[in-house]
Protein backbone atom coordinates (compact mmCIF):
# COMPACT_ATOMS: atom_id res chain seq x y z
CA UNK A 1 0.00 0.00 0.00
CA UNK A 2 1.13 3.55 -0.59
CA UNK A 3 2.91 4.75 -3.74
CA UNK A 4 1.23 3.23 -6.82
CA UNK A 5 4.15 4.25 -9.02
CA UNK A 6 6.87 2.51 -7.00
CA UNK A 7 8.65 -0.49 -8.61
CA UNK A 8 7.56 -2.66 -5.69
CA UNK A 9 3.86 -1.90 -6.20
CA UNK A 10 4.06 -2.32 -10.00
CA UNK A 11 5.84 -5.67 -9.57
CA UNK A 12 3.19 -6.78 -7.08
CA UNK A 13 0.46 -6.04 -9.63
CA UNK A 14 2.33 -8.05 -12.26
CA UNK A 15 2.42 -11.08 -9.96
CA UNK A 16 -1.20 -10.67 -8.88
CA UNK A 17 -2.31 -10.41 -12.53
CA UNK A 18 -0.26 -13.49 -13.41
CA UNK A 19 -1.86 -15.41 -10.55
CA UNK A 20 -5.38 -14.53 -11.68
CA UNK A 21 -4.54 -15.42 -15.30
CA UNK A 22 -3.30 -18.86 -14.21
CA UNK A 23 -6.43 -19.38 -12.09
CA UNK A 24 -8.58 -18.44 -15.10
CA UNK A 25 -6.70 -20.94 -17.28
CA UNK A 26 -7.65 -23.76 -14.89
CA UNK A 27 -11.26 -23.47 -16.14
CA UNK A 28 -10.06 -24.58 -19.60
CA UNK A 29 -7.60 -27.30 -18.52
CA UNK A 30 -8.97 -30.86 -18.82
CA UNK A 31 -6.07 -33.02 -17.59
CA UNK A 32 -5.98 -33.21 -13.79
CA UNK A 33 -2.17 -33.11 -13.64
CA UNK A 34 -2.02 -29.91 -15.71
CA UNK A 35 -4.84 -28.46 -13.62
CA UNK A 36 -2.88 -29.14 -10.44
CA UNK A 37 0.34 -27.46 -11.61
CA UNK A 38 -1.50 -24.50 -13.12
CA UNK A 39 -3.32 -23.94 -9.83
CA UNK A 40 -0.08 -24.26 -7.86
CA UNK A 41 1.58 -21.77 -10.22
CA UNK A 42 -1.27 -19.33 -9.60
CA UNK A 43 -0.84 -19.68 -5.84
CA UNK A 44 2.92 -19.11 -6.08
CA UNK A 45 2.35 -15.94 -8.12
CA UNK A 46 -0.19 -14.76 -5.55
CA UNK A 47 2.27 -15.40 -2.72
CA UNK A 48 4.85 -13.22 -4.47
CA UNK A 49 2.35 -10.47 -5.27
CA UNK A 50 0.76 -10.23 -1.84
CA UNK A 51 4.16 -10.42 -0.14
CA UNK A 52 5.12 -7.21 -1.93
CA UNK A 53 1.80 -5.66 -0.85
CA UNK A 54 2.20 -6.74 2.78
CA UNK A 55 -0.91 -8.94 2.62
CA UNK A 56 0.33 -11.65 4.95
CA UNK A 57 -3.06 -13.34 5.43
CA UNK A 58 -3.26 -13.95 1.67
CA UNK A 59 0.36 -15.15 1.65
CA UNK A 60 -0.47 -17.71 4.35
CA UNK A 61 -3.70 -18.80 2.62
CA UNK A 62 -2.05 -19.31 -0.77
CA UNK A 63 0.96 -21.10 0.75
CA UNK A 64 -1.22 -23.58 2.64
CA UNK A 65 -3.43 -23.86 -0.45
CA UNK A 66 -0.49 -25.28 -2.40
CA UNK A 67 -0.11 -28.16 0.08
CA UNK A 68 -3.90 -28.63 0.16
CA UNK A 69 -4.01 -29.06 -3.63
CA UNK A 70 -1.03 -31.45 -3.63
CA UNK A 71 -2.59 -33.57 -0.89
CA UNK A 72 -5.97 -33.64 -2.64
CA UNK A 73 -4.37 -34.72 -5.89
CA UNK A 74 -2.40 -37.55 -4.26
CA UNK A 75 -5.42 -38.85 -2.33
CA UNK A 76 -7.54 -38.78 -5.47
CA UNK A 77 -4.87 -40.57 -7.52
CA UNK A 78 -4.57 -43.41 -4.96
CA UNK A 79 -8.33 -43.89 -4.81
CA UNK A 80 -10.26 -46.23 -7.10
CA UNK A 81 -12.18 -44.49 -9.86
CA UNK A 82 -15.52 -45.82 -8.59
CA UNK A 83 -14.92 -44.25 -5.17
CA UNK A 84 -13.70 -40.81 -6.25
CA UNK A 85 -17.19 -39.29 -6.13
CA UNK A 86 -17.90 -40.65 -2.64
CA UNK A 87 -17.03 -38.84 0.58
CA UNK A 88 -15.05 -40.90 3.08
CA UNK A 89 -13.85 -40.31 6.61
CA UNK A 90 -10.52 -39.22 5.14
CA UNK A 91 -12.30 -36.48 3.15
CA UNK A 92 -14.00 -35.18 6.29
CA UNK A 93 -10.72 -35.31 8.19
CA UNK A 94 -8.82 -33.40 5.48
CA UNK A 95 -11.56 -30.76 5.25
CA UNK A 96 -11.39 -30.18 9.01
CA UNK A 97 -7.58 -30.27 8.98
CA UNK A 98 -7.15 -27.65 6.23
CA UNK A 99 -9.78 -25.32 7.70
CA UNK A 100 -7.95 -25.61 11.05
CA UNK A 101 -4.63 -24.79 9.37
CA UNK A 102 -6.14 -21.74 7.63
CA UNK A 103 -7.67 -20.58 10.91
CA UNK A 104 -4.42 -20.91 12.88
CA UNK A 105 -2.46 -19.08 10.16
CA UNK A 106 -5.01 -16.26 10.12
CA UNK A 107 -4.81 -15.81 13.89
CA UNK A 108 -1.08 -15.07 13.60
CA UNK A 109 -1.16 -12.95 10.41
CA UNK A 110 -4.34 -10.86 10.37
CA UNK A 111 -4.19 -7.12 10.97
CA UNK A 112 -7.84 -6.37 11.61
CA UNK A 113 -11.23 -7.71 10.55
CA UNK A 114 -11.04 -6.62 6.90
CA UNK A 115 -7.77 -8.48 6.35
CA UNK A 116 -9.58 -11.68 7.39
CA UNK A 117 -11.64 -11.63 4.19
CA UNK A 118 -8.89 -13.63 2.47
CA UNK A 119 -9.45 -16.29 5.14
CA UNK A 120 -13.23 -16.30 4.60
CA UNK A 121 -12.75 -16.70 0.86
CA UNK A 122 -10.22 -19.52 1.20
CA UNK A 123 -12.43 -21.51 3.58
CA UNK A 124 -15.44 -21.15 1.26
CA UNK A 125 -13.35 -22.22 -1.73
CA UNK A 126 -11.99 -25.24 0.19
CA UNK A 127 -15.56 -26.34 0.98
CA UNK A 128 -16.60 -25.80 -2.65
CA UNK A 129 -13.90 -28.12 -4.05
CA UNK A 130 -14.56 -30.67 -1.30
CA UNK A 131 -18.22 -31.27 -2.20
CA UNK A 132 -19.29 -32.89 -5.51
CA UNK A 133 -22.33 -30.89 -6.70
CA UNK A 134 -21.41 -28.73 -9.73
CA UNK A 135 -24.15 -26.13 -9.13
CA UNK A 136 -23.19 -25.75 -5.46
CA UNK A 137 -19.56 -25.40 -6.57
CA UNK A 138 -20.53 -22.49 -8.86
CA UNK A 139 -22.60 -20.74 -6.18
CA UNK A 140 -19.83 -21.12 -3.60
CA UNK A 141 -17.40 -19.81 -6.22
CA UNK A 142 -19.32 -16.53 -6.22
CA UNK A 143 -19.30 -16.49 -2.41
CA UNK A 144 -15.54 -17.06 -2.43
CA UNK A 145 -14.87 -14.36 -5.02
CA UNK A 146 -16.62 -11.52 -3.18
CA UNK A 147 -14.35 -11.60 -0.07
CA UNK A 148 -11.24 -11.61 -2.31
CA UNK A 149 -12.61 -8.46 -3.96
CA UNK A 150 -12.89 -6.79 -0.56
CA UNK A 151 -9.40 -7.95 0.44
CA UNK A 152 -7.84 -6.58 -2.76
CA UNK A 153 -9.60 -3.26 -2.14
CA UNK A 154 -8.21 -3.12 1.42
CA UNK A 155 -4.68 -3.66 0.08
CA UNK A 156 -5.29 -1.16 -2.75
CA UNK A 157 -4.44 -3.81 -5.31
CA UNK A 158 -5.89 -2.21 -8.45
CA UNK A 159 -5.35 -5.19 -10.75
CA UNK A 160 -6.74 -7.52 -8.11
CA UNK A 161 -9.93 -5.46 -7.81
CA UNK A 162 -10.37 -5.14 -11.59
CA UNK A 163 -9.74 -8.81 -12.46
CA UNK A 164 -11.70 -10.14 -9.48
CA UNK A 165 -14.66 -7.93 -10.44
CA UNK A 166 -14.60 -9.26 -14.01
CA UNK A 167 -14.42 -12.86 -12.77
CA UNK A 168 -17.27 -12.24 -10.33
CA UNK A 169 -19.51 -10.90 -13.12
CA UNK A 170 -18.70 -13.90 -15.33
CA UNK A 171 -19.46 -16.32 -12.48
CA UNK A 172 -22.82 -14.67 -11.77
CA UNK A 173 -23.72 -14.78 -15.48
CA UNK A 174 -22.64 -18.44 -15.56
CA UNK A 175 -24.94 -19.38 -12.65
CA UNK A 176 -27.89 -17.50 -14.20
CA UNK A 177 -27.26 -19.21 -17.56
CA UNK A 178 -27.08 -22.59 -15.85
CA UNK A 179 -30.44 -22.02 -14.13
CA UNK A 180 -32.06 -20.91 -17.40
CA UNK A 181 -30.72 -23.98 -19.22
CA UNK A 182 -32.07 -26.30 -16.51
CA UNK A 183 -35.47 -24.62 -16.68
CA UNK A 184 -35.55 -24.83 -20.49
CA UNK A 185 -34.50 -28.49 -20.38
CA UNK A 186 -37.38 -29.32 -18.05
CA UNK A 187 -39.87 -27.60 -20.37
CA UNK A 188 -38.61 -29.63 -23.33
CA UNK A 189 -39.10 -32.93 -21.52
CA UNK A 190 -42.16 -35.03 -22.56
CA UNK A 191 -45.03 -35.24 -20.07
CA UNK A 192 -44.18 -38.80 -19.11
CA UNK A 193 -40.41 -38.25 -19.00
CA UNK A 194 -40.38 -37.64 -15.26
CA UNK A 195 -42.37 -40.86 -14.72
CA UNK A 196 -40.02 -42.90 -16.92
CA UNK A 197 -37.01 -41.42 -15.14
CA UNK A 198 -38.48 -42.46 -11.80
CA UNK A 199 -39.01 -46.02 -13.08
CA UNK A 200 -35.42 -46.27 -14.27
CA UNK A 201 -34.24 -44.99 -10.91
CA UNK A 202 -36.30 -47.67 -9.16
CA UNK A 203 -34.80 -50.33 -11.42
CA UNK A 204 -31.26 -49.14 -10.64
CA UNK A 205 -32.03 -49.17 -6.92
CA UNK A 206 -33.37 -52.72 -7.20
CA UNK A 207 -30.24 -53.84 -9.03
CA UNK A 208 -27.98 -52.21 -6.50
CA UNK A 209 -29.73 -53.94 -3.61
CA UNK A 210 -30.06 -57.37 -5.22
CA UNK A 211 -26.86 -57.48 -7.27
CA UNK A 212 -26.60 -59.42 -10.51
CA UNK A 213 -29.34 -61.83 -9.40
CA UNK A 214 -31.93 -59.12 -9.77
CA UNK A 215 -30.75 -57.95 -13.19
CA UNK A 216 -33.08 -60.26 -15.14
CA UNK A 217 -36.07 -59.18 -13.08
CA UNK A 218 -35.56 -55.45 -12.64
CA UNK A 219 -35.14 -54.32 -16.24
CA UNK A 220 -38.04 -56.27 -17.80
CA UNK A 221 -40.27 -55.13 -14.96
CA UNK A 222 -39.35 -51.47 -15.40
CA UNK A 223 -39.80 -51.51 -19.19
CA UNK A 224 -43.00 -53.58 -18.97
CA UNK A 225 -44.56 -51.04 -16.63
CA UNK A 226 -43.40 -48.20 -18.90
CA UNK A 227 -44.94 -49.92 -21.92
CA UNK A 228 -48.23 -50.36 -20.07
CA UNK A 229 -48.22 -46.69 -19.09
CA UNK A 230 -47.66 -45.59 -22.70
CA UNK A 231 -50.52 -47.80 -23.82
CA UNK A 232 -52.90 -46.08 -21.39
CA UNK A 233 -51.89 -42.56 -22.51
Amino acid sequence: MGDWTSPQYILSQVFVSLGYILFAITYFVTRRQNLLWTNIGGNIAMVAGFSLLGGWVAVAMCSIGIFRDLTSSMVNALRKRTRRMKKTRLDWFLLAFWISMFTIATVFTHEGFLTMFAYFSTVIFTISIWQKNVFVYRVLGISASAPWLVYNAVLESVMGVVIESILLVFMIVGVITHLKNVKARKKRQPKNQAWHTAQKRKAKTYLRRNGNNGRKQARPRAFAVAKLKRAKC
